[in-house]
């Protein structure tokens, strides 16, 4: 159990690039600088917001069906993971946690005012923080939309899905950076180191 009241008071901070949080390196031709202090929405498989919480502190809200296997699958730290299955006041919630926590990845929360949104943006900026909602957000900073291109595995009738392919595109100000990836039951692979396998 992790107590984020000590969290807090000692300030941690996990491993940062130059501009932000550091993330899994299959995602990083995404994200050149890091995940900056602001808030981020995923739209698509959940699982590959696991891959954002692979350095330093970080908290999942509201996802009770997470699998703490997808998230080892991703490379995360999990003695320094939070999980907050059922968030009771989301936005209280979610604020405590940014105090002492790199990364948040939290369920979309119910409709919140205006205001609230911002000065929760404002307060991850002020501690360096990151949030990523899964689900709908009023202006993030980016949009990251992932979708199943294909399954693995299944043949005429027969045999077990043994891959997912996904392809994971981030948007902002219309530029878009996207990456193919191979997610078995191993762990999490590039489309290009998978088809030399193959």
């Amino acid at each position: 159990m992790v107590d984020v009241d000590a969290l807090v008071s000692r300030g941690v901070d996990g491993l940062r690039t130059p501009g932000g949080h550091a993330i899994h390196p299959l995602l990083q031709p995404l994200f050149p600088g890091g995940l900056m202090p602001a808030v981020y929405q995923l739209d698509g498989a959940s699982s590959v917001g696991l891959g954002l919480l692979t350095h330093g502190w970080c908290g999942v809200v509201g996802l009770p069906e997470l699998s703490v296997e997808a998230a080892r699958q991703w490379g995360v730290e999990l003695s320094r993971l939070v999980l907050v299955p059922d968030p009771g006041n989301w936005l209280e919630t979610v604020a405590t946690l940014i105090e002492g926590l790199d990364v948040v990845l939290a369920a979309a929360p119910p409709p919140l005012p205006m205001t609230a949104g911002r000065r929760l943006t404002a307060r991850l900026r002020s501690r360096g923080s990151t949030l990523v909602v899964l689900g709908p957000w009023s202006s993030p900073f980016a949009r990251i939309n992932v979708r199943t291109i294909g399954w693995r595995g299944l043949g005429q009738g027969y045999g077990y899905l043994s891959a997912q392919e996904l392809e994971v595109t981030v948007v902002r100000h219309h530029h878009n950076r996207s990456v193919r990836l191979v997610r078995t039951s191993t762990g999490v692979h590039s489309a290009e180191e998978m088809m030399d396998v193959c």
